[in-house]
């Protein structure tokens, strides 16, 4: 498992739905810019990989688990980290957390994504190994 990446966000009002809670597809955002922070946290962007590597990296899969709801102005936490290498993927494993410590350590929210390598021809290919060093720290 790799070192995590942090992230803190705030839930602002264009971003509720008609309930008053946080919209499910604000979480996918979130978690986009969590994994965005885990590269630029390893010196690498979405845009860097290619030029170094050769390869795009893409979403090929994204669960999410909701555990508790979010409102207006509630101060989060993600946490972003690589669980799983596989030959030509990875799965980042992230985490919603309050920053004031509710829920007892247990997430508002969880989610698994998986990325996968893809060549200038568009179909997967094996990860370099140097882009696998970069991301496993």
């Amino acid at each position: 498992m790799t070192k995590p990446s942090l992230l803190e966000v705030e839930a602002r009002s264009y971003e509720l739905d008609p309930y008053g809670h946080l919209n499910n597809s604000v979480y996918a955002n979130w978690l986009e810019h969590g994994r965005l922070v885990f590269l630029r946290d390893r010196g690498e962007t979405y845009t860097s990989i290619p030029e170094r590597y050769g390869v795009h990296v893409v979403v090929v899969r994204q669960e999410l688990d909701y555990s508790e709801q979010v409102r207006l102005s509630d101060r989060l936490r993600i946490t972003t980290r690589i669980v799983r290498f596989g030959n030509s993927s990875f799965a980042f494993e992230q985490a919603v957390d309050f920053l004031d410590g509710r829920l007892d350590g247990r997430p508002a929210a969880r989610g698994l994504v998986t990325m996968v390598c893809v060549g200038p021809d568009g179909r997967s290919c094996p990860m370099p190994a140097a882009l696998r060093s970069c991301l496993d720290t």
